[in-house]
């Protein structure tokens, strides 16, 4: 039970998690814009010497390595080129965003919660100081 005169804190293990799932989520998030860019560059016939294109490409080839060769790329106009696989990609990624931004608010919640209880401990503390205090006079 905290004295009256502790600060609430928050568990170190929960700021610890929260802080890696943000990570984890972050890291999705720039594969899910890395790959909607390699999708557009691709679609678009983008000049893949191009440093802007190139950095894309490399960026999202880390992301495209579970799902490479699922599905075939098919053709769009003359040049372009419609990578479904990216596109596949982009879905299960945002799907594993949306897993981290669950487990984000439920650490948060987890928070709140630690956070509650120490601070009606507090509370009870206090009142039952403040009634021994009047029962001495």
């Amino acid at each position: 039970m905290p004295s009256l005169n502790q600060e609430v804190k928050i568990p170190t293990y929960l700021k610890f998690s929260k802080i890696i799932v943000w990570l984890l989520y972050a890291w999705v998030i720039i594969g899910v814009i890395a790959l909607s860019l390699r999708v557009f560059l691709l679609a678009a016939s983008a000049n893949l010497g191009a440093s802007f294109a190139s950095f894309v490409y490399k960026l999202s080839n880390d992301y495209m390595d579970p799902f490479r060769s699922i599905f075939t790329g098919r053709e769009i106009g003359e040049t372009g080129y419609l990578d479904v696989s990216a596109i596949f990609a982009i879905i299960v990624y945002l799907f594993i965003a949306w897993g981290f931004r669950s487990l984000v608010e439920y650490l948060q919640t987890k928070i709140d919660i630690s956070i509650g209880e120490q601070k009606d401990a507090i509370a009870k503390l206090e009142r039952q100081q403040a009634q021994k205090a009047k029962n001495k006079k």
